[in-house]
C-alpha cells in the first residue's frame, strides 16, 4: 500500500528530486505545488497523509515561514509534515517542530534520507537530519536548555519584551533609565542566546511572540539570582550618570523655552 505524498517548493527543481527518491519507495505522489496559495488549497482538497515542504516560499498571498506551517496544522492535524529547510533561521524551525512538525530535513543532505524522514512524518514519529540535530542541539546550549549556565537574565526579559511591544531603542533607554549602548548590548547578548544573529531573525522572532506562536521569553529560562553578576552590571553607575544628564539638559532646554516665552 502506497502513502500519498504532497511536495511543496518555490523550486520545480528541488520537487522533482524529491519525487525521483520518493518514487524508488512505497510513496506515490499525488501533487506537487509551487507556491503557498497552491499549497493552501492543495492541502484543503487533496488526499494526502504527507506533505513535503519548505515552508519558505516567497510567492503566494499567504503568509509562508511558521504562518504557513500553523494554518496547514489548523486545517490538516492528520497529515505529517516533513519541513526541508536551510539552517538560516534555526528559532523558526524550533517552533516548527513545537507545532507539530514531524521531520525536519536539512536541504543540503542527500535526498536518499528523504523516504526515511518521509516515513517518519507518517508513522507519526520525529527525525531530524543530523545538521539540524547538531545546530538545535547547540542552539539549545546557547539558550541555556543544555546545562549551561548562560540564560537569559532578568534585564535581558525586560529589554525582549518592550522591543516585542513595538519600543524602539531611544524609548526602552528612557523607559529603563539605561544608557543606548546597554540596552544595545542588552540586545545583543538576549539574541546571541536565542540563537538569532541578525535584526532580521530578530524581529521575525517578535513577530512569532506577537502572533502567539512563542508564548513568551521565558521559555528560553532566566537567571533571577541577585547575587550573580550580569554583564551589564558594570555599566550601572555610567547609567546613572547617563540619565542624570538627560534630565539636567531636559531641566536646562524646558528653562530656556521658558525664557522665551517671557520675552
Amino acid at each position: 500500500m502506497t502513502s500519498p505524498v504532497v511536495i511543496a517548493d518555490d523550486q520545480p527543481v528541488v520537487v522533482a528530486g524529491v519525487e525521483a527518491a520518493l518514487n524508488t519507495h512505497r510513496f506515490n505522489v499525488v501533487a506537487r505545488v509551487n507556491d503557498t496559495d497552491t499549497l493552501i488549497q492543495t492541502m484543503a482538497e487533496a488526499d494526502c497523509e504527507v506533505l513535503v515542504a519548505d515552508p519558505f516560499m516567497p510567492y503566494g498571498r499567504h503568509p509562508d515561514g511558521v504562518g504557513l506551517v500553523r494554518r496547514i496544522r489548523d486545517m490538516r492535524p492528520d497529515v505529517g509534515i516533513v519541513v526541508m529547510s536551510r539552517l538560516g533561521n534555526l528559532p523558526s524551525l524550533r517552533l516548527m517542530l513545537d507545532l507539530g512538525v514531524s521531520a525536519l530535513f536539512d536541504k543540503r543532505a542527500s535526498l536518499r534520507d528523504m523516504p526515511t524522514a518521509v516515513y517518519a512524518a507518517h508513522i507519526g514519529r520525529t527525525f531530524l537530519s543530523p545538521a539540524v540535530r547538531r545546530a538545535l542541539r547547540d542552539m539549545d546550549y546557547g539558550n541555556g536548555l543544555g546545562g549551561t549556565s548562560n540564560p537569559l537574565t532578568q534585564r535581558e526579559l525586560d529589554v525582549l519584551r518592550a522591543y516585542a511591544q513595538g519600543m524602539s531603542l531611544i524609548d526602552i533607554s528612557r523607559l529603563m533609565e539605561r544608557s543606548i549602548k546597554t540596552i544595545s548590548r542588552q540586545k545583543r547578548t538576549a539574541m546571541a542566546k536565542l540563537g538569532l544573529k541578525n535584526d532580521a531573525q530578530f524581529y521575525q522572532y517578535l513577530a512569532n511572540v506577537r502572533a502567539g506562536l512563542v508564548d513568551d521569553f521565558m521559555s528560553a529560562g532566566y537567571d533571577d539570582d541577585p547575587d550573580v553578576p550580569t554583564l551589564l552590571e558594570e555599566d550601572d553607575d555610567d547609567d546613572e550618570a547617563y540619565v542624570a544628564t538627560k534630565r539636567r539638559g531636559g531641566a536646562a532646554r524646558k528653562a530656556r523655552a521658558s525664557r522665551k516665552g517671557r520675552t
